[in-house]
């Protein structure tokens, strides 16, 4: 009935199409001491043993969001401290994914998320959510507003043993920047 109501209310059919991955996935525990309090998003070393169980269980995507390619320079030309908004950008970021995917801070400005059984065209729909996100944020510093803008690339793995998730989004990052893209996933 509510797809009915939805499709009535969009103009759009639904088309029945799914999304993710057909066996739902036991929900991941986490404790409150795996968040890092000043991202607010997962420590980097409990991600990667989330990371490397998930590969395990099936297939999912992997996004890496880097605000350092467009930014970076810009906020830091301006003066502001952008170490101020890295919180506001991992809420951005978290409130373009569902709510049993998981995002964490690697380091400087890079934020990783994980699309749990997620296929290409998932993973670049989440990835234009989260341009979008990003985007409609309104980041305040001491000095002012500051405008962001990030570049996402990814990488979609199967649950056979193949290329690491991890070093194919940051390849995919790479070429990314290299060729002035804002999206790329494969």
């Amino acid at each position: 009935m509510a797809k009915s109501w939805f499709s009535w209310l969009t103009g759009k059919d639904y088309k029945g199409e799914t999304r993710r991955a057909e066996v739902q996935r036991p929900a991941i525990k986490i404790a409150p001491q795996d968040i890092d309090p000043f991202s607010g998003a997962l420590r980097w070393d409990r991600f990667m043993a989330m990371l490397e169980a998930e590969q395990a269980q099936g297939p999912g995507a992997l996004l890496i969001v880097d605000l350092s390619a467009r930014s970076g320079s810009a906020a830091a030309a301006a003066g502001q401290k952008t170490e101020e908004i890295l919180p506001w950008l991992g809420q951005s970021i978290q409130q373009a994914i569902r709510a049993d995917d998981l995002l964490a801070h690697i380091e400087g400005y890079r934020f990783a998320a994980l699309l749990r059984g997620a296929p290409q065209e998932v993973a670049t729909a989440v990835s234009e959510r989260i341009l979008e996100s990003v985007d409609d944020t309104i980041f305040m510093t001491a000095e002012g507003i500051v405008h962001l803008g990030v570049t996402i690339a990814g990488a979609v793995y199967q649950q056979s043993p193949g290329p690491d998730a991890l070093d194919a989004a940051m390849a995919n990052l790479n070429i990314a920047k290299d060729t002035g893209r804002t999206l790329f996933v494969q």
